[in-house]
């Protein structure tokens, strides 16, 4: 029987990037610092910019987002059966990781593609993702194999002549355009962290939980509690941690001042850090297999390491790096899944 489940959760996440990454490259342009560029820094031999005005204007706010976001967009409408089955094989390959770990890397995943990647290196992608795009398109009307070089290379270079201009103008204007984007990023870092680590946290101790339900279905008849039941019950977890985060240890602080070093974040920490280690440690004893999709090993390291990372943050001269590196490595777990699963996939269903 077909999984049909699988199918549409997968082709839902491709139908949803058509749309997010035009949106999200049309706000980012229209927003500070991006709203203040100006294309003045590609015209460095000249004292004045002559596209200023409505031409600017126009290529800043209108042409640009949609040149960003083409590549994106038209692989997930030409590429959607192979990217539905990208996702697929990513998950497999995962295993018998449970589901919140996997919207755990997937959190870190969209956290550093949308915040950090894609402010410092949309233009920079834009410019090679041209000649993709062009690939992509040629794609569609049939031409697969043996595509004449001057066929990807004279559109490419047409469709890389905004992205490559932006991108000059960028660099040109460093201190204006992404000295400020890197301050955003290390003004809410805090924030991003600080709401992974309770998703972490009620991970940690919703599965310890379930350790507890599944030991005790071992020796009575208990019944284990299924899949959707743990992970509701993690959902509850997450929602009380976030609001003791947010209402208790940053009460009445803005949001620049937000941390996750109090008092309430500690003690969780600390709660989670002992159940989590405590339950690997019996299984590990036991050579006791998590149920349900536990998971193990690489898979769930880096819910520990986010935990234990928040006890020594304080200490850094930069937190800030710290956070980003953190995050990073989360996020890269994810894409390098994701694109070793994308060069095994097929545009056939794995379904049928």
């Amino acid at each position: 029987m077909v999984d049909t489940r699988g199918l549409m959760i997968n082709r839902l996440i491709v139908l949803l990037q058509i749309f997010i990454f035009p949106a999200y490259f049309f706000i980012w342009m229209n927003v500070e610092p991006m709203k203040s560029a100006s294309l003045a820094g590609f015209f460095f031999w000249s004292s004045t910019n002559p596209l200023e005005g409505t031409a600017e204007l126009v290529i800043l706010r209108i042409i640009a987002p949609l040149i960003f976001a083409l590549p994106f967009t038209l692989a997930s409408i030409i590429r959607a059966t192979r990217m539905a089955n990208s996702y697929e094989l990513m998950w497999r390959a995962m295993g018998k990781v449970r589901v919140d770990t996997k919207i755990f890397y997937m959190v870190n995943a969209i956290f550093c593609l949308f915040f950090l990647i894609f402010p410092f290196a949309a233009p920079i992608i834009a410019v090679f993702g041209s000649f993709f795009a062009v690939k992509l398109i040629l794609h569609a009307f049939g031409i697969k194999k043996n595509i004449p070089t001057i066929l990807v290379v004279i559109p490419g270079l047409f469709l890389a002549a905004i992205p490559l201009m932006i991108t000059i103008s960028f660099f040109a204007q460093y201190s204006t355009v992404f000295v400020p984007i890197w301050q955003i990023w290390t003004g809410y870092s805090p924030i991003f962290y600080g709401i992974v680590l309770c998703l972490a946290c009620s991970m940690a101790i919703g599965n310890f939980i379930l350790f507890l339900r599944e030991g005790a279905s071992q020796v009575s008849y208990t019944k284990q509690v299924s899949e959707r039941i743990g992970l509701i019950v993690k959902i509850l977890l997450f929602a009380g941690i976030l609001m003791l985060f947010i209402f208790v240890d940053n009460n009445g602080a803005a949001l620049a001042d937000w941390n996750s070093s109090g008092l309430v974040m500690f003690i969780i920490n600390i709660i989670a850090i002992v159940l989590g280690g405590f339950e690997t440690i019996v299984r590990w004893r036991k050579k006791h297999a998590k149920e349900n999709g536990g998971g193990g090993g690489a898979g769930t390291l880096m819910v520990p390491i986010f935990i234990g990372v928040n006890f020594f943050i304080r200490y850094f001269a930069r937190p800030d790096i710290v956070v980003t590196i953190i995050v990073s490595i989360s996020a890269l777990i994810f894409f390098g899944l994701f694109i070793a699963a994308y060069r095994y996939a097929t545009d056939e269903t794995l379904f049928e």
